[in-house]
């Protein structure tokens, strides 16, 4: 199954200005990617090559970043028996100021934070922790969706520490203050990815294929500190056909089909049996769900074999 291939698709591209091969769960390069956290330390230029959905799942896309900005989050990054890393910064002897009264948000979504889980605590955990929870509302899994929110309370002393519950060694000190600079202003975190745009590679065809919606996004070697920054985290909003957020693309099929889905414009599923080669479908679709080629396997097609136009 070869799909399109010479005068059938200068034929495919009189229909169009632009003919792009559909790949089942490929991120939607326009509006695909959601932005959870912009992590810290991004330039713009900066690329970003994604996860992959599993180990031997699709090929990973690829994002540049266009523009950064300010993120009043905190996030956090481990490295067992180490302390942890706090917008790309482990602040050592130096301690993490926080204000009575103000709300800080860290998160724990980054892989690495996996078996890390970030605890406060009223008394040094080196010696013996003792769980400060006052202000305190963590949810989610740790390395997965965790976060947590710290409302600093008005009789909050003047020392707690933060450290990880199952790693007594990753500590680090917390200074509370009556007003004044935080760490906000102490380690700014005015380069986080606020927006991007999506890479076409040769080998990611196209936008990284075989993804889910709602699937965690982010670079798919995790690295520490602001100079080597890896803290982005996305989540798949939108797969497979491009340009589709006005209107939707016609198809053009290069290889039989047994069976194929489509989402129409109304957002409802259009199942149509035996496609024959060549057919050009004049309907307005915003993503291919299923497909099974002729004598092929469901869920497996080739470039070419449905071409979206535009």
């Amino acid at each position: 199954m070869n799909g399109v291939q010479g005068n059938q698709a200068a034929q495919v591209r009189m229909f169009a200005h632009d003919a792009i091969p559909v790949a089942l769960g490929a991120i939607n390069p326009e509006f695909g990617i959601t932005i959870d956290s912009g992590g810290y330390g991004y330039a713009v230029g900066n690329t970003i090559v994604l996860n992959k959905e599993t180990g031997t799942g699709p090929v990973a896309a690829q994002l540049k970043v266009t523009s950064i900005g300010k993120q009043d989050i905190i996030n956090v990054q481990a490295q067992t028996g180490v302390q942890f890393y706090l917008n790309g910064n482990q602040l050592g002897s130096n301690k993490l100021v926080l204000i009575k009264g103000k709300t800080y948000t860290l998160y724990q979504k980054a892989t690495s934070n996996d078996g890390h889980i970030l605890d406060f605590s009223s008394t040094n955990p080196s010696v013996m922790a003792s769980p400060y929870t006052d202000g305190v509302t963590a949810t989610g899994t740790e390395g997965v969706d965790r976060v947590i929110t710290f409302t600093v309370p008005s009789n909050a002393p003047s020392v707690l520490w933060y450290y990880c519950i199952n790693h007594t060694g990753m500590v680090g000190e917390i200074e509370i203050k009556e007003s004044g600079d935080d760490f906000f202003v102490t380690y700014p975190n005015n380069n986080a990815v606020k927006s991007f745009e999506v890479i076409r590679l040769t080998t990611d065809k196209p936008f990284g294929k075989g993804y889910t919606l709602g699937f965690k996004v982010q670079p798919g070697t995790e690295t520490y500190s602001t100079s080597a920054p890896s803290a982005f985290i996305g989540s798949v909003a939108s797969i497979d056909l491009a340009s589709t957020n006005e209107r939707g693309a016609c198809i053009y099929v290069g290889v039989k089909m047994s069976s194929m889905t489509a989402k129409m414009e109304s957002g409802k599923l259009a199942t149509f049996k035996d496609v024959s080669a060549g057919s050009f479908m004049p309907i307005l679709v915003k993503q291919i769900t299923t497909a099974t080629p002729d004598g092929g396997t469901a869920g497996v097609i080739n470039d070419n074999d449905i071409v979206a136009l535009y």
